[in-house]
């Protein structure tokens, strides 16, 4: 079933990146409620994910039931791992639990990465697939905690305003990083092509370009340009208006990953 493939590949990034992004956080600031918080919203994607993995079947001709077991079982063991992170953060003591929270982390991204390499069609390089869907997590993970971050200035005044000029500059790398990725993609997966790279093109960037221009603009073009726009508020300490432009670059990620996973599942490639 496409959709519910879709929509696994989705929220298991977002939570594989939500856990990374964590561990740039230093915990002594932002304290135990940002961390359990973030952990949750992990949580709740990966709840999301798991009864779709039953239903979603082989996502593409050549995906083998045994790569979706793997992919499920690493994804269950994230959410055990997130309970038991969030659970122990709430302990006696004030341990930041990081080894809990990579664990988390590690199980999930590898969970993200046999979703992506489970999207490759046969003759298509794998690991490209596998390597774009890490990138879309890292993209997703650090869009939604440094919108989520943006709030804590709200009640938390003193708070230093590196911390989100910081996310800024990370959201600006991984947009990068997952555009860098796109191009690379377009290129292995269209070499491999039985049409060629130039055939592979002109199906993707114009028999399907309605998704993959709406995935470039929506899910790159314009993330780019508020990462530069949050980036900026944020030097000046705007920390409110720095936190309403997250708010529009989550909804613009989030359209862009869901057309890239489209597309992915549809055959043209790591997007």
């Amino acid at each position: 079933m496409p959709a519910a493939t879709i929509a696994t590949g989705l929220f298991t990034s977002a939570a594989a990146g939500i856990l990374t992004a964590l561990l740039l956080i230093p915990f002594a600031e932002l304290r135990r409620f940002f961390f359990a918080l973030n952990a949750g919203l992990a949580l709740g994607f990966l709840a999301l994910a798991q009864p779709l993995r039953d239903r979603s079947g082989p996502a593409v001709a050549g995906e083998t039931a045994g790569g979706s077991g793997i992919a499920s079982q690493l994804a269950l063991a994230g959410i055990v791992l997130c309970v038991v992170y969030i659970a122990a953060l709430y302990l006696p003591g004030r341990s930041p639990r990081r080894g809990l929270l990579a664990a988390g982390a590690l199980a999930v991204s590898a969970a993200t990465a046999a979703d992506g390499w489970a999207t490759a069609r046969p003759g298509q390089p794998a690991w490209i697939h596998a390597a774009g869907a890490l990138s879309a997590a890292a993209l997703l993970g650090v869009v939604i905690v440094a919108m989520i971050l943006g709030h804590w200035y709200l009640v938390r005044s003193r708070l230093s305003e590196t911390h989100l000029v910081r996310f800024a500059r990370l959201l600006g790398g991984t947009i990068g990083l997952r555009g860098a990725l796109l191009i690379a993609g377009l290129l292995i997966v269209g070499a491999a092509s039985p049409a060629g790279l130039a055939g592979f093109l002109h199906e993707v960037a114009v028999e399907r370009g309605f998704f993959f221009w709406s995935r470039v603009g929506l899910g790159l073009i314009g993330p780019a340009v508020f990462a530069w726009m949050v980036h900026e508020t944020a030097r000046i300490r705007s920390t409110q208006s720095a936190t309403g432009i997250l708010y529009l670059t989550v909804v613009f990620v989030l359209m862009g990953e869901f057309l890239g996973r489209y597309l992915a599942v549809a055959g043209s490639g790591p997007l």
